[in-house]
């Protein structure tokens, strides 16, 4: 069987020259040839492609998926306004809820928190004083646990072009600069919302001082899919519902869940955080009051020190982009009882009034106290900080009165 035998050398000979082919070949020349390195080639030239053509930039922040939360139905509302209304107000529940009980009471009506972002007595009174017709309106983007970078980011995102106001006044208290329950600016449910509208490129190290808080950011800067997920999710959905809309129309029936109303069947934790008719502000509450020291303990009883650096800085900025942007900034000290300022840490109140005092005064901003006001009584608060409709009446005519208005 030598024509075997001839065969059978012959592979043996291949594969021993192979063999030893292989084993002088680099290991990185081995490396270089592997699928896997070859995939990963290819996955950064369609990286770097995708980076140089921008496919997704064109894609309206305003349709991007979100979850409902205070921030959103104040957006939606806000951008629906055109002309941009003169007066916005700027802060937490501090402001939010002293206005929103006062025009309850006004209007002799309740209403659902999520479609009443307007303070209508303030307007009113306006209109009084300045005779203006009946498009002048206060917008209340004033939202539930607001932090001095959440006014920011909602000025920096919207406040401009045909949406910028003529006015801003941005009510503040400790709270807003130190809050312990918030564990970095950047991760806020305002703060992660408003992002979509602006590259936040410039905040990320005040935002996001840890390393490890910015790892999401910094893999979007790397890999563009990354940092434009919600924008292919939606490029994607929409292919698919023009691909797909055809056969379901011919072959799809209405289902009987559509009208299902899922607020009342669908616990709100799953959804959104806040919904239609989860919020509803009741017009001429009777008085009660509750102290709630231990909430107030929980966020504002220890001193933060760094965080309230973080939260100066940010004022700063929202005071620089009001400049820049011609928006006459009016900031608001809030009033508290007395029992709510004794909680605070020592010296922590005096050094948080002294300091924006100080960056009101360096940028001729108007700064208005009115903590400690005579005006202001413990019969104006239905907790030790926020200030039931009465209180809040006293407020806005204070603010419809203001030398520095304009209209």
């Amino acid at each position: 069987m030598p024509l075997i035998d001839e065969k059978i050398d012959s592979l043996a000979s291949a594969r021993s020259l192979y063999l030893d082919r292989a084993l002088k070949e680099p290991t990185l020349y081995k490396v270089a040839k592997s699928p896997i390195t070859l995939g990963i080639i290819l996955l950064l030239l369609l990286n770097a492609l995708l980076w140089i053509t921008q496919p997704l930039s064109k894609v309206d922040p305003q349709i991007l998926p979100a979850t409902h939360t205070w921030t959103w139905w104040a957006t939606q509302e806000f951008l629906q306004e055109k002309p941009a209304p003169p007066v916005v107000l700027l802060g937490s529940s501090l402001f939010m809820h002293a206005v929103s009980r006062e025009d309850a009471d006004y209007l002799n009506t309740d209403f659902d928190y999520v479609h009443h972002h307007y303070s209508q007595y303030l307007a009113d009174r306006l209109k009084d004083r300045f005779g203006k017709s009946n498009n002048l309106t206060c917008f209340n983007f004033a939202l539930p646990g607001d932090l001095v970078s959440d006014d920011y980011m909602v000025a920096r995102a919207l406040f401009h072009g045909e949406h910028k106001p003529k006015y801003v006044i941005l009510g503040l208290s400790l709270r807003d600069f130190i809050d312990n329950a918030v564990n970095c600016p950047g991760t806020t449910p305002p703060f992660r919302y408003l992002k979509r509208f602006t590259n936040i490129e410039d905040l990320i190290d005040l935002a996001l001082p840890k390393w490890w808080q910015q790892l999401d950011y910094r893999t979007g800067q790397i890999f563009y899919l990354w940092d434009k997920k919600l924008e292919l999710q939606v490029c994607i959905e929409q292919a698919a519902k023009k691909l797909l809309a055809p056969v379901v129309a011919s072959i799809g029936v209405p289902s009987l869940l559509n009208d299902l109303d899922y607020r009342k069947h669908v616990p709100s934790n799953l959804h959104s955080e806040v919904e239609e008719g989860m919020a509803i502000i009741k017009a001429h509450q009777p008085y009660s009051f509750d102290p709630n020291y231990a909430d107030y303990r929980r966020r504002c009883g220890s001193a933060n020190e760094g965080m309230f650096k973080i939260q100066a800085g940010f004022l700063t900025k929202l005071v620089d982009l009001c400049k820049q942007e011609k928006i006459e900034l009016i900031i608001l000290n809030m009033p508290l009882t007395k029992g709510n300022v004794a909680i605070m840490p020592n010296g922590s109140y005096e050094h948080y009034l002294n300091t924006i005092q100080q960056i009101s005064k360096g940028n001729s901003c108007v700064f208005m106290d009115l903590n400690g006001d005579p005006r202001f009584v413990d019969h104006d608060f239905y907790d030790s900080a926020h200030m039931n409709s009465a209180g809040g009446k006293k407020m806005l005519d204070v603010l419809a009165n203001l030398n520095c208005l304009h209209l």
